[in-house]
């Protein structure tokens, strides 16, 4: 009977300010992402539900990548001795100002995110959460997590007589509005951009709601905030696109909240954070 397999992974574990706990971790290849999850939990005492692994492997030319929770790291192309860099939920972020885009008047990373990987290294909280050298855009800005769906069928317009989720209640869909056929739109990204999360919802994934909403400056856009779930919907000619997020993770403050549209490209979602920690997630699960 051949021996046990066994690999030793460096763990980086944020520890607020800044900083980070390094950790040597045993683990067999066919451990899935779950319960690389629940060893990391053994030496730090982080709960598995609060963490997100990013993998990096020695090789010269490897990349940062996520790591699911149902595949075994061989299955991911983990090698002995990768760096795991460990995303925690809640964790508090930077306090330093953050530098507005000119032509958006939106946030952007400022020179504190790179100064703190130049110093710090792997050793620093931004090299899983600032890592825009080494993760492309595709994976900065997570796609998936699929919004509530307003009605089984795909692609369909669909009455107001079908079943839809208790939220809409709660965005008072009467008279007239609630008598048009609808269709949801489910392809989207979104990402973490300190201050605020974005939702984007682009030309190329849902090309006829953004027909529809043109420039949004005569009454095609309209979006409507709680603090734990939005709706956007964009009027067409002969029904209405509807984007709702019911469960959205942490609570948003809707006051503060905004939506831009950029005319045959995208809408952007900005999502204001009642506080000012790191979303790893944007929808929270059943």
């Amino acid at each position: 009977m051949p021996g046990i397999v066994e690999w030793t992974l460096t763990v980086i574990v944020p520890s607020g300010g800044g900083d980070c706990n390094e950790y040597q971790i045993e683990c067999d290849p066919k451990d899935t992402g779950e319960k690389l999850k629940r060893r990391i939990e053994k030496a730090c005492g982080v709960p598995p539900d609060d963490m997100e692994l990013f993998c990096k492997n020695n090789d010269e030319d490897a990349k940062q990548k996520w790591l699911n929770e149902e595949s075994t790291l061989e299955a991911m192309e983990v090698a002995d001795g990768a760096v795991i860099t460990v995303g925690v939920h809640g964790m508090k972020g930077s306090d330093d100002p953050v530098d507005l885009d000119p032509e958006t008047g939106e946030p952007v990373p400022g020179d504190h995110v790179q100064d703190s990987i130049n110093r710090k290294g792997d050793a620093s909280y931004y090299h899983a959460h600032g890592r825009k050298s080494e993760l492309t855009e595709e994976q900065r800005i997570v796609s998936g997590g699929a919004p509530q769906m307003l009605a089984q069928g795909e692609g369909q317009a669909l009455p107001t007589t079908e079943p839809v989720p208790y939220t809409v209640a709660m965005f008072d869909e009467t008279g007239e509005e609630s008598e048009r056929p609808r269709r949801a739109m489910k392809n989207y990204a979104w990402g973490d951009e300190k201050e605020f999360v974005k939702i984007y919802i682009s030309k190329e994934g849902e090309p006829e709601a953004l027909t529809d909403a043109g420039d949004g400056k005569n009454g095609q856009v309209e979006v409507k905030w709680l603090p734990k779930a939005l709706r956007l919907k964009i009027h067409g000619a002969q029904l209405d696109h509807v984007f709702l997020v019911d469960k959205i993770y942490y609570e948003i403050v809707p006051e503060e909240c905004k939506w831009r549209v950029s005319e045959n490209k995208r809408i952007t979602l900005s999502l204001k954070k009642k506080e000012n920690f790191t979303w790893l997630k944007l929808i929270k699960p059943d």
